[in-house]
């Protein structure tokens, strides 16, 4: 691995550097998406996060464990003399061949600084819906709703479910020549040629806020925020939603059906987002059965009874196993799992008339709107992941 020279100090000690230069590369062979170095009294601590489950790998031992941290605030440029409040930062280092990013956060520690990175592999390749996993029956649903001109498309899930990848196919399938696209998004994660891209920076007051406000001066068609996290911000994109302008953005619900009651809960009026929202997808990711040693077993009649399975008869699912190909992990890769909430005209009186959570997925339920655990349960049935993953995730 070869990092970007950074422009500030250099680290003599040359065994940190070869320790961090194996720590990155080694995540990256992984498929890490990120690396906790956590202080202990004696050593650090190193554990990859591989397919949303965090996993350990070899410590740094003591000698060099505070020196390790000190490489990589200077590889970010951090204030390697200020070890007593949180600092953020980033570098790119090249591997074979390839230009990676890393985003950088410490937290000051009863025993040193922890550090976590996030690694960010390049350019992902954006596609259509179903690259991601998405049932063709849900892509054209919510293609559907993205064929009007106005309204608010949702995409909620917590923390790392996969939203901005969503969001990001319906950019790229939306892109054209007629049409004005500008997101605001923190931080920017992809990059479209077609498509005008700005960044939050909240030490400059250029907030979700200020930065929503300012994009209706632009003559927009679509517009995606990349998080609505306050009323002042969701009441401005559903009334630029109201108003003749496609809105995109995330919520931070369990469920399709939970992202109307906590718009409703952060303030909007019901009747405003009833008029407004066309479709909500929520979504999760399941870590996918490895092919080479996942193994069979016999449905039981719990099992049966979950799955939707007639219970006379044999049924064969399958379970993790282990193998050197995934890390004795069973599993290799992830998939998501999606439910679309199409808000047409009774959905909409249901919210309009003040229904809660219950009352939205019975309306869903009513009109055959397939949930998460459904299309979990799919999942299992067709051998690609273990009940116990789904249980565990949905």
């Amino acid at each position: 691995m070869n990092p970007t020279p950074p422009s500030g100090p250099s680290l003599e000690d040359n065994r940190a550097i070869g320790v961090v230069n194996q720590i990155l590369a080694r995540a990256v062979k992984e498929r890490a998406s990120d690396i906790h170095l956590e202080p202990r009294e004696q050593y650090l601590r190193v554990r990859y996060r591989i397919d949303g489950i965090l996993q350990q790998r070899p410590s740094v031992l003591e000698a060099v464990r505070f020196a390790v941290v000190q490489r990589i605030k200077v590889l970010c440029n951090m204030d390697i003399a200020e070890k007593r409040v949180p600092q953020d930062g980033s570098f790119k280092l090249l591997y074979e061949g390839s230009e990676l990013g890393f985003r950088v956060s410490t937290f000051p520690t009863e025993f040193g600084e922890k550090c976590v990175l996030r690694v960010l592999t390049g350019e992902r390749p954006v596609g259509r819906l179903e690259t991601l996993g998405m049932p063709e029956a849900v892509a054209d649903r919510l293609r559907a709703a993205m064929s009007r001109h106005s309204g608010m498309l949702l995409a909620c899930g917590p923390a790392g479910s996969g939203k901005t990848s969503t969001l990001y196919s319906v950019l790229h399938e939306l892109q054209s020549a007629e049409r004005n696209i500008v997101t605001l998004e923190d931080p920017v994660e992809h990059r479209f040629d077609g498509i005008t891209q700005g960044q939050v920076n909240t030490r400059a007051n250029f907030t979700f806020e200020s930065g929503l406000r300012a994009i209706l001066r632009q003559d927009p068609d679509v517009i995606m925020v990349g998080e609505m996290r306050d009323f002042e911000t969701a009441s401005i994109a559903f009334k630029a939603a109201l108003t003749g302008h496609l809105v995109l953005s995330t919520l931070h619900t369990e469920n399709a059906a939970e992202a109307v009651v906590r718009l409703a809960d952060i303030g909007l009026e019901r009747y405003l987002i009833g008029a407004c929202l066309r479709a909500v997808v929520a979504q999760r990711l399941v870590r996918v059965l490895c092919v080479n040693c996942r193994k069979p077993v016999t449905a039981e009649a719990s099992a049966k009874r979950m799955l939707g399975l007639p219970e006379d008869r044999a049924y064969t699912l399958y379970e993790p196993g282990a193998c050197v190909r995934c890390a004795s992990t069973g599993f290799q890769g992830r998939v998501g799992l999606y439910e679309l909430l199409e808000v047409d005209e009774p959905i909409q009186e249901v919210i309009k008339s003040g229904g809660g959570k219950s009352q939205i997925e019975a309306a869903m339920r009513h009109r055959g709107m397939p949930t998460l655990r459904d299309a979990g349960w799919g999942l299992v049935r067709e051998g690609r992941t273990s009940l116990g993953e789904v249980i565990r995730v949905v």
